[in-house]
Parts: structure tokens; sequence; C-alpha cells
């Protein structure tokens, strides 16, 4: 790396990097509210700062000492790995870009202010199958051109106007893009890479350098509407559907040549082995079986674009257009549901009972079938909440739920339901309008009062627990223990119930799985309903395999 260390530091760099991120931070509504071209992409706002987010957190863990290049590489990675949407992933490139050519600068002076410039411009348009003028790639081609006529000026004369031509640039995109015209905005992605770039700018050499710019440059112009022909552009494809894809052999030619059928809006961008994806499509399971035949999946999202555009039209009609408009700071993002739940569940009775309760995001698995973190990402892509609960309903599927909930990329908060009937319980404290910490915390308080119980059959000879067990036994577990085998099915459900309810209970919930015992589960539970009078039982069909009765005592 040539150019000079202490201008380009991790301490420095992270600063800068924070002061753009804030300043995103600041006026992510109003970009948002920009965002009605070409379709309500996953919010144009959000995009922008969770991917400068992805590059600030991955600075935070760089060493103070760490040498430029290794920062410059770092820089390009995080914002690769952590881009979001389509807005995302082109800004992606632009700090690629940027990076590539800073990594041959010998200072940062007017030349390699330049060279940063058209560097990540070229970069950005490679990437782009079919660019659209009027779009933040405009903005920064105008910037671009602009560092071009000034270069040999002071770096922070040049800056400056740079700047401004990216101001001009975007206040002239309506001109460009007949729908932004229509609905009296400005492009959201060029007007958000402005509001970036300022707050590095501030960050690195001070508001002086900003404060002769007008950033109020909307005043007096309408505020952000919706046309009839925008709604027809957007029923095309519903769904917004982006990931990382990595694996030896992963590249993007003939993984872009694979998906370009599925969908509009395709950004196959990265290095070999590592590839970041983005598509419009209607059908993203065949999108992510083809990349998941290639590589590993990571940041699974998927953005129903229908729901995002009533969901928008819903926002900017509850406010006066003076409010809304670009430049105010007040208006306010779309009230979403605070909480999904993904549970996973085995048993078609067991699903509908789930899904009863309130778990509308369903992934198969249980006892010898647990599903894998990456069926869990794509899961979690699916949910249009704030957050999402995992209930994982098993204690093999705990350590996968965690894992994909760090991979995710949004707030997702694991149960450790270690059972299907925990499960059941824990649905029953859920509340998909509360904060996912208090569902959390409301669950968790549930679990805690609860006892299960399991009656399944010996697949071998073993001795367990003081247990003489023979193969084909009917074993009985209390908390995931086994305390009973019996050669006969009621033995062994009367030791174990007799076992369960050595703590006072109110209430039995019973899950009926699949069997070959035809009338005995219901005999038995007859039998219980005698023995205990004071105990309520209720029974469901749960439809589980391997697994005659489940029980939960409360």
């Amino acid at each position: 790396m040539a150019i000079a260390d202490s201008l380009f530091t991790a301490p420095r760099v992270r600063a800068v990097v924070t002061a753009g991120y804030q300043a995103l931070e600041e006026r992510r509504d109003e970009i948002n509210d920009l965002n009605v071209y070409p379709v309500p992409d996953g919010d144009t706002g959000n995009n922008l700062a969770l991917t400068v987010r992805a590059v600030l957190e991955d600075l935070r863990s760089l060493p103070d000492d760490s040498p430029a290049d290794r920062v410059a590489a770092s820089v390009s990675r995080a914002a690769l790995m952590g881009a979001r949407g389509n807005s995302g992933v082109i800004l992606s490139q632009m700090v690629r870009g940027a990076m590539d050519a800073l990594a041959d600068a010998d200072t940062f002076d007017d030349r390699a202010i330049v060279g940063a410039f058209s560097s990540a411009n070229n970069a950005a348009y490679r990437a782009i199958r079919k660019p659209v003028e009027g779009t933040m790639l405009t903005v920064l081609r105008e910037m671009s051109e602009a560092a071009g006529d000034h270069q040999g000026e002071d770096h922070r004369h040049l800056i400056g106007s740079v700047l401004r031509a990216g101001w001009d640039s975007v206040h002239r995109t309506p001109t460009l893009l007949a729908v932004l015209a229509e609905a009296g905005v400005v492009d959201a992605g060029g007007f958000g890479l402005l509001v970036l770039l300022e707050g590095m700018v501030s960050g690195a050499e001070g508001p002086e350098l900003t404060a002769g710019i007008d950033l109020d440059v909307f005043a007096g112009k309408p505020g952000p509407g919706r046309s009839g022909g925008h709604d027809e552009r957007v029923g095309e494809f519903a769904y917004c559907t982006s990931f990382l894809l990595t694996g030896e052999g992963v590249e993007a030619g003939p993984l872009e040549g694979s998906l370009e059928k599925l969908g509009d809006s395709l950004l196959v961008v990265g290095d070999s082995g590592q590839v970041k994806v983005h598509i419009h499509t209607n059908d993203p399971g065949t999108v992510l079986s083809l990349a998941t035949a290639k590589g590993s999946l990571h940041g699974v999202e998927i953005d129903n674009m229908l729901l995002q555009t009533a969901e928008r039209d819903a926002r900017l009609s509850a406010h006066e257009p003076a409010a809304a408009r670009p430049g105010s700071r007040n208006s306010s993002r779309a009230q979403k549901r605070a909480t999904q739940v993904v549970a996973v569940v085995a048993g078609k009775g067991n699903k509908r009972l789930f899904e009863s309760m309130g778990a509308d995001l369903l992934v198969d698995g249980g006892q010898t079938m647990n599903p894998s973190a990456e069926e869990l990402v794509s899961a979690l892509a699916v949910a249009t909440a704030d957050a999402v609960l995992i209930l994982p309903n098993n204690s093999n599927v705990i350590l996968a739920a965690e894992q994909a909930r760090q991979m995710a990329g949004r707030e997702v908060h694991v149960v450790h339901t270690k059972s299907m009937q925990a499960g059941i319980t824990a649905m029953v404290a859920y509340d998909p309008e509360m904060p996912a910490k208090a569902n959390v915390e409301a669950m968790e308080d549930a679990l805690a009062g609860v006892r299960t119980a399991e009656v399944t059959r010996a697949v071998r000879n073993s001795r367990l627990n003081g247990l003489q067990i023979r193969e084909g036994e009917f074993l009985g577990l209390l908390d995931g223990e086994v305390v009973v085998a019996e050669a006969e099915f009621e033995d062994a459900v009367n030791a174990l119930v007799e076992r369960l309810l050595e703590q006072p209970a109110e209430v039995l919930t019973v899950l009926l799985g699949e069997s070959e015992l035809g009338e005995r589960p219901a005999a038995v539970l007859k039998g219980l309903a005698e023995r205990y009078p004071d105990l309520e039982i209720e029974v469901h069909r749960g439809d589980q395999p391997h697994y005659p009765l489940l029980m939960a005592a409360e």
C-alpha cells in the first residue's frame, strides 16, 4: 500500500465512516420516503445505513495500528458482505473501487481524490447489467466528472466542488426519470449517497467545508406521491431477494447466467469465492436453491415489495405534504408488526396448533430430522416484522438456531425451547404486538413453570440412569431425562405421569403422535382423567413421529 499510513489509519478511517453513518441515521426516514423508483426495494435509507454500519463494525474490530492495506481490504470486504438491497450493493461496489484507487495513491491529494471517484464510478457501472440514468449511478458519475474538471486545486476546494456538483445532480434526477417527476421527488439512492459523503467529509475536514451547501435543496417541492403508472411497475416481481454466497469455485459470471431468467434488477458482484447477489423475483425459493448448489448462503434477506408499497402509501398518506417532503426532518416510519415467530415443528397437527397460536413461519424438524441453520435463515428472511423469535423446540436444534441468528443480519432472538410442548407453552405467552424482548421475557417466564414428559420406544439395548433398557421397550422421559422403561405402553405412561405430577399441576397438555398403538393412547388418557379428577387434561392431535405422547404439566 503506497498511501501514507498517517492518512489512512484505522482510527482515522473509523472516525470518517462513523460521521457518515451518523449522517445517514439522522436522515434515514427522509431517504426512505423518497424511495419511489423503480420499486420500494427494502427502504433505501435503511439499506444504505445498514451497509455502512457493517463497515463500521468491521473497522471497530481492527487494531489501531493495522497497516493501511489491511484497513482498505477490511472496508471493501465489509461493504460487500454487509450490502443491503439494490442501493447497498451498488454502494459496496463504489466503496470497492475507491479503495482500489487509494491503494495505489502516494498521498491523499487532488490526484488521489480524482482517482478514487473515477475508480468508484467505473466499478459501480461495471456491476450493473442495465444502468439507469437518474439514479445514484448518475450522481456518482457527475461527481467524478466534476472531480476531473477541478483536478489541480487544493483538495479541500476540490471536495467542495464535487459535493456541490453532487447535490446539483441529485436535484436534476427527476428530469431523467419520469416516475420521479410524477412523484415530485429526487432519487433516494443519490440523495442518500450525498448525505453519506457530506457526513464523511465533515468528519474528516470539519463542518466548515460543507457549511455553504444548502442541504435543504428541495424546499417548496411537492412531497413524495404515488403515480398509477408506478404501481404497475411494482406488480411484476414481488420479492426483493439478496444474500452472500461463499465457497470454492463460486464466481459471479456463471451464477449471474443461472439467475438472470428468474427476475430483474439482478446484481451479482464480488470476487471468486465470494459474491453478493440481489434480485427481484417471484420465486425466491428457486433462487436460493440454485445458489445453495454452488456454495454456502449467508445473510439471506427476502422482502415483500408489494407489502412495502402498501405500508409506504399508508405512511405517506397519513402526513401533510409539508411534513413528508424531503428536507423536512419530521416524517415518521411505518408502524410494522413488532414480532414474528419461526417455529421448528414436526407433525401436521402440531403445525396447525402453532399456526393457530400465531406462529406463521414454520420449519419442518424434530427428532431425527433437525433443520440446518440455512433452512432457519431462509425462514427468517421471509419475516416482515421488526424482530423475529426462533423456537427450536428441540435441544439438538438450539445451536443451529443460534447460528442462524448470527447470520440473519436482523434482530433475532432464540427462545431455548427444548421440546414441542415447551414451544406450545411459550406460544401461549406470545403477543405479536409486543416488542421482541418483552416477548422473550414472557415466554421464558412461562417456560420456568412447566415440566415436560415424553413417551417413545427404545431403539437398542442400554443401561441408563440405573435402568436396564431393552430394545422396543417404552421409555418415559421427564424434562429430557429417561426415568421410566416398561414393556407395556400403559405402564410406562402411568409411571411417567406419576413422576410428572410429583410437583402439583393444574393442567396437563397432551399431543398425540403417529403410532401403531390404535386406541390405546386414548384409553390410557381416559384412565388418567379418572385417576386425577382435579387435573384438567387438554388433548390435541399432534401427528409427530416417534413419540406417541408428548405432555406438559403446568
